[in-house]
Parts: C-alpha cells; structure tokens; sequence
C-alpha cells in the first residue's frame, strides 16, 4: 500500500496532505513537533472525506517512526518568510531545522523519495542530499512546478485564455535570478513572442520572479500556501504513479546544460525512482546566459551554507 509521510503540518504541508488525499493516491503520515498540531489536521481532514469522498487514510503525531514504510518523505517544515526577507534570509535557520528532521528519518525511510519544499529550496535540496547520502535522484527540491505556476498564470491574465492553454516553464533558482523560458513558451501552440510584445513579457517575468514575495506583502505574516502545497502534490503524484511526466524541480545537476555538482531547477522526469532522467531543452543564448547567473546564485547560497555548518564537509555527497 502506497505512503505518503509530510513533516510540518503548517499550512503547506496540511495543503499537500489535503491536495494528496482528495487524489486517492496513498495513505499519508502528518507529522510535527508541535504538540496536537497534525494530530488535530490529520483528524479535520479525515472528516473532509466524508464530505469530498476519499477514504485513504490520514494519521497525524510528533514521532518520526510513523513516516515508516514511506515511498516518498515531504519536508515542509521550517519558518515562512516575513514581508521583507529574502530566501537567503532563512537559510541558516531553516538549514538547522531541515538537518534536524533528516538526521531523524534517514534510517527510518533509506529507500524514500525525499521531498524538501522548505526555503530556499535549492540550497535545502543540496543539503538534504549531503545528509542522507542517498543517490541525488532521490533527493529532489520543489521549485519549478511553482514558478511554472504563477508564470502560466500571468500569462494568461495578460491574454485573457484559460490557463490550461499555456504551456511554459520556469528552470534556475528559486529566487529572484529564476529563468521563465520564454523561446519555448507556447499559447494554444502559438509562441508566446508572436502573442506579446516584449515590454509585456518582460513584466509578466517579473511579476513572476516576485510573484511569493507580492504574496507575503499582502499576508504579512505569513507566505504562500495553496501553491506550494498543491505543487508538491503535483510532483508526489507523478512519482508515485511513476507518470514519467517532466517538470521543473530542484535536481542534482551531472553535466547537463553544462553544469555539475549542484541543484539548480532543471526539467525532469519523475517516476518511481524519484528525478529519474533531467531533460535538456532548447534555450536561446540569452537564456543560457540568464540560467548561468542563476546558478551563480544558487552557488553563492550554498557557499553560505557550507560556512554556516562547517561539518557538512564531513558528509559523504559533499564531495560528488
């Protein structure tokens, strides 16, 4: 029987658990050091069921062990950002949560697909493959699905067309030097250049590359959830049923687009075995040079977390 185990029951990872179930796809394990926190989720969303009609199970609890027997592991947990912060701005805290949680379930699920959607997802995707010492297809950051998102969906405010129109995707870091790749996006099959001008293009990029942080300005308190949780639910979905589909994640990159040795948001095929190929697309040679930068941002990040936490030289993957 399938398992799907999330921990942080905060707002995205009670998003993706709900997302999760109303899908039917597997059984799930919310769990969260704060005391009744999944444990009240787990029970308000099994009651859902009987009203949205799914039946697969839900437990929620603070102990580690219940994410046993999980194909796939979905980390969530760690602070959202303030109006204000920037990605970088919680790496050092959010790094020490994110250890903290693989340290305790590594041994629990060595053949899990590990998940990490917590900020800044490239930087915490690197991290958890340095701790697990898993192979890096099996360890996978949540990013592009959600850049994707909002890029497909200002486009279509900009042009007045269903969503499910516009093909496009965003590859690069998770942050402000994000690559939404333009030459190949198409509306109704139609290239995106020939439907705008690139005045109008170039403000759907950055309205996409702010697109979270529009969001905390208006929150205050809090960040983005609902696209979060239900692009981590897109992505678990796809592995679970070894969907072969490609999306934008956070992977592992060994030589593709030129670069290697560090997780960058790239296409990717999912299936069982987690990012099981990264697909290389045509980019025109602006974008190669905009998806340089981007990785030299990424690279900045994890130089920080590598002088945060002096011993991750000691981990196995570090060096790979």
């Amino acid at each position: 029987m399938a398992k799907i185990s999330i921990i942080g029951a905060g707002n995205v990872g009670a998003t993706c658990a709900y997302t999760l179930l109303k899908s039917n796809v597997a059984d799930i394990a919310l769990i969260d050091v704060v005391e009744g926190l999944a444990k009240g989720k787990s029970l308000d969303l099994m009651q859902a069921g009987a009203i949205e009609g799914y039946d697969k199970k839900i437990t929620g609890g603070t102990d580690y062990k219940d994410a046993e027997g999980s194909d796939i592991v979905i980390i969530t947990a760690g602070l959202a950002r303030q109006p204000g912060m920037s990605r970088s701005d919680l790496l050092g805290k959010n790094a020490g949560i994110l250890k903290s949680v693989l340290t305790n379930i590594t041994a629990i699920v060595p053949n899990a697909v590990i998940l990490v959607v917590t900020n800044p997802a490239d930087a915490m995707a690197q991290l958890a493959y340095m701790v697990t010492g898993y192979s890096p297809n099996r360890v996978l950051g949540m990013s592009g699905v959600l850049d994707s998102a909002r890029y497909k969906y200002f486009i279509a405010q900009e042009l007045g067309v269903p969503m499910a129109s516009v093909d496009g995707m965003v590859i690069g870091a998770h942050g402000d030097s994000m690559l939404p790749v333009v030459s190949q996006t198409r509306v109704d099959g139609k290239p995106l250049a020939e439907l705008l001008n690139r005045d109008k293009i170039d403000g759907i990029i950055n309205k996409t590359k702010f697109g979270g942080a529009e969001i905390v300005s208006y929150l205050k308190t809090g960040s983005a959830f609902y696209a979060p949780g239900a692009a981590s639910a897109r992505m678990a979905n796809a592995i679970l049923n070894d969907k072969k589909e490609i999306l934008p994640c956070s992977v592992y990159a060994q030589g593709q687009y030129g670069l290697k040795g560090i997780y960058i948001g790239l296409p990717a095929r999912l299936g069982r075995g987690g990012a099981e190929e990264i697909v290389e697309v045509p980019l025109s040679p602006d974008e190669t040079e905009a998806l340089g930068r981007s990785v030299s941002s990424a690279k900045a990040l994890l130089a920080e977390l590598t002088e945060l936490f002096a011993d991750l030289t000691n981990y196995k993957n570090l060096s790979q």
